[in-house]
């Protein structure tokens, strides 16, 4: 088996070296005096750095040794080397997205010197050291003290949320899921009436209009121009690991200069992501209800800044990666007024419902079935979905919502409990109730669905199919398992029906178990059934347990080629039409 990156890797933190603990005024007074464009500009470009290495421990490892050499002091490296000489430094990174992000935060609220870490040595061990405090400063001694309570439930929930905000930014989306999910959802979705009808029937919403409306550029362009851009800066770092600092920014007029862009959408597209130092440092100061380490909204709404007259950095390319799905429906809830907000939800959710199916229903299972929405016997939607294997059942629930910023990023247990509790909770609550409908132990108070037979099912493996990435975070699943498990009564069920625990399953992970299932015989139901049994209290990340296992992540379908394939030829019809 190939060698996997450590998922579990902790970082270095600044206590860990110089034995005392960080604090927020001294990194303040480190960066003050340095130059904020430079400083942004250096921390744009160890973050391309970061997100370009090839997923592997090695070259992991050998990006943190050339980032910290150039970026730490000789003290502080020798150390390094004296106390953790024998650590993989994939295992211990000292540079990370999370950190990254804060120190721009700080960078564009404090510092205003002329010290440039570009050109000065002391001016850039002085922002690595920032960078080293800002580690130490992502756990507070309070939220140190609340991981050793003698209360294992209220650890575990504090662990939850304060790792959400982190390991969302330390694990983006792949960029190839992204572009194949969103040409889906947005140009062949979009353009079938029977989904159009289900859309306009709920509520009359357009997603073509409103997003052209909200952003002034189509939305097939905007797709198209951000995976131009993403395309671009890709190729900063080579397969080599050389670096080609031209590409480590968009050029305004230089970008669209060979190709036949209208200026006037490449102009109206960067408008909409990016800022500049001045205006971030304005986002930053307002009141936000939010914790300022956990929250990256400022950077992803607007991933690029503009640190030169018309140079675009971007501050982290798994965040521009976002704006190609996700950021379709933020652009549009920012537009739109706070009443007309449910609107949207419920269109989105609609479109995310019949991507799934479309993505599944696609698929050429060898010795499973999947089902579309199955009906009951006398009428009305059953399930968003189901698959069926043997006596193995798996109901599905389909929830395309995104949780409030406030929840996200916030750190407060009982607001992001509150707001699961209100958005994904009802998922767990109707496969609880759908379930005692189907195996109820009293006949008469059965109702079958149409053309799936469920007679002979002895063990239900429930699926609650999320859109929100940040719901993939360490031990949301666990939460959300015993949330279901109070909603169920099994003792309605028939006894020889057995309930495994609630798997939370990301769409990036479904996209995945389905393309290696069909094209690389990975064994699905094996897999999720393994996880109920390997940890039944569905602590572990899906995603990482599942790279283990044989097949999972392997494979491609011929339509997943195609797609891509029309959507490269549509990318270059649009840049390069004319020429």
């Amino acid at each position: 088996m190939k060698p996997r990156m450590n998922q579990f890797a902790t970082v270095l933190e600044y206590r860990e070296v110089h034995d005392r603990a960080a604090d927020i005024e001294e990194l303040i007074s480190l960066i003050r005096d340095l130059d904020p464009v430079d400083s942004a500009i250096l921390l744009c470009q160890i973050s391309a750095d970061l997100r370009l290495t090839k997923r592997d421990r090695e070259a992991v490892a050998k990006t943190q040794q050339e980032v910290s050499g150039g970026m730490l002091s000789d003290e502080t490296i020798a150390r390094l080397k004296d106390r953790f000489g024998q650590a993989h430094m994939s295992d211990r990174p000292m540079f990370h997205p999370t950190q990254l992000l804060n120190v721009l935060r700080l960078v564009a609220d404090h510092s205003c010197g002329k010290r440039s870490p570009l050109t000065d040595e002391s001016a850039r061990y002085a922002l690595g050291e920032a960078c080293l405090m800002m580690s130490d400063l992502m756990m507070t001694e309070r939220e140190r003290k609340a991981l050793i309570s003698p209360n294992s439930e209220s650890v575990t929930r504090a662990l939850m949320v304060q790792m959400l905000g982190p390991i969302e930014l330390l694990n983006p989306l792949p960029i190839e899921h992204v572009a194949y999910r969103s040409r889906i959802m947005f140009r062949e979705l979009l353009q079938n009436e029977t989904v159009l009808d289900r859309i306009r029937n709920y509520g009359g919403f357009d997603f073509g209009r409103e997003f052209a409306r909200s952003v002034g550029v189509p939305l097939p362009h905007w797709l198209l121009l951000l995976l131009a851009f993403y395309s671009y800066l890709f190729h900063y770092r080579g397969q080599d690991g050389s670096m080609h600092p031209e590409f480590l920014a968009i050029g305004r007029l230089q970008f669209g200069k060979d190709s036949t862009i209208p200026q006037r959408e490449l102009d109206a597209t960067l408008r909409i992501l990016s800022t500049t130092l001045d205006e971030l440092r304005q986002e930053l100061r307002a009141a936000r209800p939010v914790d300022w380490r956990f929250d990256s909204v400022p950077f992803r709404s607007k991933p690029f800044i503009e640190l030169q007259p018309g140079k675009f950095f971007c501050c982290d390319l798994g965040l521009l990666v976002e704006k190609i799905h996700s950021g379709v429906f933020w652009a549009i809830h920012d537009a739109l007024p706070a009443a007309e907000r449910s609107r949207l939800s419920g269109a989105w959710g609609i479109l995310f419902e019949e991507y799934v199916n479309s993505f599944l229903a696609d698929r050429q299972f060898k010795d499973f079935s999947f089902w579309p929405t199955p009906e009951w016997k006398d009428g009305g939607e059953g399930l968003d979905g189901c698959f069926m294997k043997g006596p193995v059942f798996m109901p599905m629930e389909y929830k395309g919502g995104f949780l409030s910023r406030e929840a996200r990023y916030s750190g407060d247990v009982a607001l992001f409990e509150s707001d699961l509790e209100r958005k994904i909770v009802k998922g767990c609550n109707q496969l609880a109730r759908r379930i005692e409908t189907l195996f109820h132990r009293r006949r008469e108070s059965r109702n079958p669905l149409r053309n799936v037979p469920v007679d002979h099912v002895t063990r239900v493996v429930p699926l609650l199919v999320v859109q929100d990435h940040i719901l993939n975070g360490p031990l949301v699943n666990w939460w959300l398992n015993k949330r279901f498990n109070t909603l169920l009564n099994r003792s309605l069920l028939r006894p020889e029906v057995k309930v495994d625990a609630l798997n939370v399953v990301g769409i990036r992970e479904l996209e995945t178990m389905a393309e290696s299932a069909e094209n690389a015989g990975f064994d699905l139901f094996h897999g999720l059934q393994y996880k109920c049994y390997a940890d039944p209290e569905m602590h572990a990340n899906l995603h990482n347990f599942l790279l283990e296992l044989p097949g999972y992540g392997e494979g491609k379908s011929s339509r997943i080629e195609r797609l891509l394939d029309e959507q490269l030829k549509e990318a270059q019809e649009y840049l390069f039409e004319k020429l």
